[in-house]
C-alpha cells in the first residue's frame, strides 16, 4: 500500500470516528404523510440536492459510558407514554428559509401543537443526565418549549443562488396539512436503532420498526385512537336522514399515499369504508355521493359499489368516472338553509348559499379546510369526515355554531 493510500485510510478512520461521535438524534418520522412529502420534495430536487426531511426533537449526542441505545429508548417511551396522540398533532405549513453558518437551510415549517412543544422539552430534559451533546448544538436542544425550532430540513448548506430559486419555487406552492407523530425514532449513524410506537405503546427494533406487520398495526390502532371505524348498530327507528360524502376512491391503491389514508392497502381501505358506510346510514336514509366513487387500473365501477352500498343514493358526477352517471350538481333546501351541493368547488362562480364539496381530498386544507366560513364552503373528501358520511343536521349545527361567531362570508 502505497503512502497516498495509507494516508486516504487514516483519513477515513478519523472522520469515522469524528461522525460516530456524537452519532445519535431523536426524531419524528414521517408515516402515514411520508410518500406525500416525497412528492412535493421533489419538486425541489433539480435545485438542491436533498439531504433530509424528519423533523428532529433532539440533536446529536452519544450515550454516556454504560448507557445503551435500548435504555435511551426506555426514557423515550416512559415520557412519550403519558401523552395522548390526540394532543401531539402539527401542521406541515409551508416552507421557511434559515440562513446558517455554512450557508441557507431549506425546511418545512412544522407549526407544532401545546402538548407537543411540552413533549419534545421533557424529552430533552429527561435524556440530558444520560447523554453527552455535540458542542455546537447545545443551544437547539436547550431551547425553551417555546423558542425550539420544529422544522423538517430539505436541504443545508445552500448558496445565495439556490436560496433564491428555491425560494421563487417555494412561492408558489402552498402546503399545509395535518400529522401526527406516530412514531419516535432514536438513530444511530442515520440508521433506526429503536422506534416508540406511540400508537401501540410498543419500543420496536429496526427490523419491528420497518416491517409491513407492524405498520399494519400501528394504522389499525391509529383507526382505533380518533374513531375512524364505525361499528355495527342495531336498526333504528328514527326518521330518515341526509348524509353527504365524496371521493371515497374505492380500489384505488395510490390514493392511500397520495392523501396519507390510515390503511395498510387497498383491500383494508376497502372493507372499512364500505363498514363505515353501511354501519352509518340507514336503507331509508338520503345520501348524496360528490363524486369519484372508485378510481384506478382494475377499479370496480360505482355501479358494482352502489349495490353494496345502503341508502337512496343520490349521485353527482366527479372527475374520475368510468361510466355515465349521476348530475352535475344538486341544489337543495333543508332547515332554511341553500345547499348547492357539486363536485368541483373551483367550478362555482358565485352561489347565494353553501356551497359542499369534494375533488381537493385534503390537499388544500388551507383554503378548503371542512368548513370555511368566510368562503361558505363544506368541504366532505372523506380524508375530512373521518372516513364515514356526515349527516346534513350535523353540518347545519356547525353553520350555526360560525353564525353565532358573526363570521362574515368571504368576498373575492
Amino acid at each position: 500500500m502505497n503512502i497516498l493510500n495509507k494516508l486516504r485510510n487514516l483519513f477515513k478512520i478519523k472522520e469515522t470516528k469524528k461522525k460516530e461521535q456524537y452519532s445519535y438524534i431523536v426524531e419524528i418520522r414521517p408515516m402515514l404523510e411520508k410518500y406525500r412529502l416525497k412528492r412535493e420534495i421533489r419538486r425541489f430536487t433539480r435545485l438542491s440536492e436533498i439531504k433530509y426531511w424528519h423533523v428532529t426533537l433532539i440533536y446529536n449526542f452519544r450515550p454516556k459510558e454504560g448507557i445503551t441505545s435500548w435504555d435511551l429508548a426506555k426514557i423515550i417511551s416512559k415520557v412519550a407514554s403519558k401523552y395522548s396522540l390526540k394532543d401531539l398533532w402539527f401542521y406541515y405549513d409551508g416552507f421557511e428559509f434559515n440562513k446558517a453558518k455554512h450557508g441557507y437551510v431549506f425546511a418545512f415549517k412544522i407549526k407544532p401543537s401545546p402538548k407537543l412543544r411540552k413533549l419534545r422539552a421533557e424529552l430533552y430534559n429527561h435524556l440530558r443526565p444520560y447523554i453527552v451533546e455535540r458542542p455546537d448544538v447545545k443551544a437547539y436542544n436547550d431551547a425553551s418549549e417555546d423558542n425550539f425550532w420544529f422544522h423538517a430540513t430539505i436541504g443545508y448548506r445552500l448558496s445565495e443562488r439556490h436560496y433564491k430559486l428555491l425560494l421563487d419555487l417555494a412561492k408558489t406552492i402552498d402546503e399545509y396539512f395535518l400529522a401526527y407523530p406516530l412514531r419516535i425514532t432514536l438513530l444511530r449513524n442515520s440508521r433506526i436503532a429503536y422506534e416508540y410506537d406511540i400508537t401501540t405503546n410498543k419500543i420496536l427494533s429496526r427490523e419491528e420498526a420497518l416491517s409491513r406487520r407492524m405498520y399494519s398495526e400501528m394504522v389499525k390502532s391509529y383507526r382505533r385512537i380518533f374513531n375512524l371505524e364505525s361499528p355495527a348498530t342495531s336498526p333504528a327507528t328514527n326518521p330518515s336522514t341526509i348524509w353527504l360524502i365524496s371521493d371515497t376512491h374505492f380500489d384505488h391503491e395510490n390514493i392511500i399515499k397520495y392523501c396519507a389514508r390510515p390503511f395498510a392497502d387497498v383491500k383494508e381501505m376497502n372493507t372499512v369504508l364500505l363498514k363505515n358506510w353501511n354501519n352509518t346510514v340507514k336503507d331509508i336514509d338520503t345520501v348524496y355521493f360528490l363524486g369519484d366513487m372508485s378510481f384506478g387500473r382494475g377499479s370496480r365501477d360505482p355501479l358494482y359499489w352502489l349495490q353494496r352500498l345502503k341508502g337512496q343514493v343520490r349521485y353527482v358526477r366527479g372527475n374520475h368516472e368510468r361510466i355515465p352517471i349521476g348530475k352535475e350538481y344538486e341544489i337543495i333546501e333543508y332547515k332554511g338553509y341553500k345547499f348547492l351541493l357539486v363536485h368541483d368547488p373551483e367550478r362555482v362562480k358565485s352561489f347565494d348559499g353553501w356551497i359542499i364539496h369534494g375533488h381537493v381530498h385534503n390537499n388544500k386544507l388551507r383554503k378548503y379546510p371542512f368548513i370555511n366560513a368566510k368562503r361558505r364552503t363544506i368541504n366532505v373528501c372523506v380524508e375530512v369526515i373521518n372516513y364515514k358520511p356526515i349527516s346534513l343536521d350535523e353540518i347545519i349545527k356547525l353553520i350555526q355554531q360560525y353564525e353565532r361567531l358573526d363570521i362574515r362570508p368571504y368576498e373575492p
